[in-house]
């Protein structure tokens, strides 16, 4: 509070200089009351003072108003709402809806030849640009002395490249040198350096402050390994860890990361394929405010488990998103999400998991009945199943689709080429089924007897 007063005081101008300024406060004289709102409305007022210039000082009066450009707390708001406008840290967007396998699972998913070709032609993941937009905080650094510090502070926030070349400038730069630089950043970010080396990392390592760390990202940088620095002063900070496609990620590194990050919230490790059930056991008992999850892969999916999973989910309830792909799950730890985060889970993706069978969606997704009175899944929004193929029961899918879409919640279930067939089969079986119900029921109402309704010459006989 007293670091707030005494900015808000040094914002205002300094009256205490003034040599005019009398020792007390004069006292403003009453004002005679008159009966008439003009004094003399015939007779011009006198001029107190024939020769007013004679008043104006030799000297003009040096101003005690500071620039807006001199005073710190403004400068720190434009240069922040500059960079919160400009700059855009590199990471890939969520798609919509995932690249077709084929042409002809195109045509099942749109219908149309158009779409369908628009479709395979699209790009799996854009990744947004990196950098300032105009040059807006380079710009920044040249306006004066406090302009230049207050952005170099801003810029250290958020360290982010996406250039091998010139993250290697930079770490030769710093290391060559006796240099000053210290940055404190809350986001670190590494975007798509498939050739970095961990040297790299580990000449920059000790000109960085990572208590303040609270993002943290290795995207598609596969030679590279965090190491105990990037935690240990202030790992209790850190709520996102995403590392994907990384080759040295192992065991001991989530070993490490449970001890030292008890607040993570976003845990993304896909494709980290020496990552096992030993690793995920850790962060299951030490981090429980987890929302966000992904251990997917295309390899050794049989070092993840329901027995590591299982802890993992019933330690943190709150799961938003949870993917799973390609991992050998069973139908227990589908289970444990529907006990647990039934009421947070929206996202859920078990494309590729060999062990999935009836015994888990189709029963959790079933309407609610005598024998399974609880609705599961409510707040679900994209289920991904493709090459679940030991599913065949989708008319409990179906009908929790449409009951979603009829609350107003917009599902996308995702699925491969052959189950597409098969859940079409399944909708015009059951499109089939309601139409012969329709038509029965009015059947029945046209031919009873016992409808309720008047005989015809009983109405005529009413009406005499």
């Amino acid at each position: 509070n007293s670091t707030t007063d005494n900015s808000d005081l040094e914002s205002l101008p300094d009256l205490t200089e003034d040599d005019g300024t009398p020792t007390t406060t004069p006292l403003k004289r009453r004002p005679s009351i008159k009966s008439c709102f003009f004094q003399d409305p015939i007779q011009p007022k006198k001029l107190l003072f024939t020769n007013p210039s004679a008043l104006l000082p030799s000297t003009p009066l040096s101003s005690a108003s500071p620039s807006i450009f001199d005073i710190p707390e403004l400068v720190h708001k434009i240069v922040e709402y500059a960079s919160l406008q400009n700059t855009v840290i590199p990471q890939e967007s969520t798609p919509v809806r995932r690249k077709p396998l084929s042409y002809n699972h195109a045509m099942l998913i749109h219908g149309n030849k158009e779409q369908a070709e628009s479709a395979l032609l699209q790009k799996q993941y854009q990744s947004e640009k990196p950098g300032s937009c105009n040059g807006v905080l380079f710009n920044c650094l040249q306006v004066n002395k406090l302009f230049y510090q207050v952005t170099m502070e801003v810029l250290s926030k958020n360290f982010f490249f996406s250039d091998e070349i010139q993250f290697s400038k930079l770490a030769a730069s710093i290391s060559t040198r006796t240099c000053q630089l210290k940055l404190k950043p809350t986001s670190f970010v590494l975007h798509k350096l498939f050739m970095l080396k961990q040297s790299a990392i580990d000449m920059i390592k000790d000109h960085i402050d990572f208590s303040d760390l609270e993002w943290l990202e290795l995207y598609m940088c596969p030679k590279l390994y965090p190491t105990i620095e990037f935690f240990q002063l202030g790992g209790h900070r850190l709520k996102k860890l995403i590392i994907t496609g990384s080759k040295v990620i192992d065991d001991e590194f989530l070993i490490m990361v449970s001890k030292h990050c008890p607040n993570l919230e976003v845990l993304d490790i896909r494709a980290c394929e020496l990552v096992s059930d030993s690793g995920v056991y850790q962060i299951a008992k030490n981090c429980r405010k987890l929302t966000n999850i992904n251990f997917g892969r295309k390899q050794r999916g049989h070092l993840i488990t329901d027995s590591s999973l299982s802890i993992l989910i019933s330690n943190n309830r709150g799961l938003v998103t949870v993917g799973l792909a390609g991992c050998h799950v069973s139908d227990r730890a589908v289970w444990d999400l529907a006990v647990h985060c039934s009421g947070s889970l929206q996202r859920l993706s078990l494309n590729n998991c060999p062990y999935i069978t009836n015994q888990s969606i189709p029963l959790i997704l079933t309407r609610p009945n005598i024998n399974y009175p609880t609705s599961y899944f409510q707040n679900l929004s994209v289920l991904e199943l493709r090459f679940d193929v030991q599913i065949t029961n989708w008319q409990p899918i179906i009908e929790f689709k449409r009951r979603q879409e009829y609350r107003g919640i917009s599902i996308l279930i995702e699925v491969c080429e052959t189950l597409m067939v098969r859940m079409r089969q399944h909708e015009l079986e059951m499109d089939r089924a309601i139409s012969q119900r329709i038509f029965r029921d009015i059947l029945d109402w046209v031919n009873d007897a016992n409808d309720g309704d008047l005989l015809y010459h009983q109405l005529l006989e009413s009406r005499r």
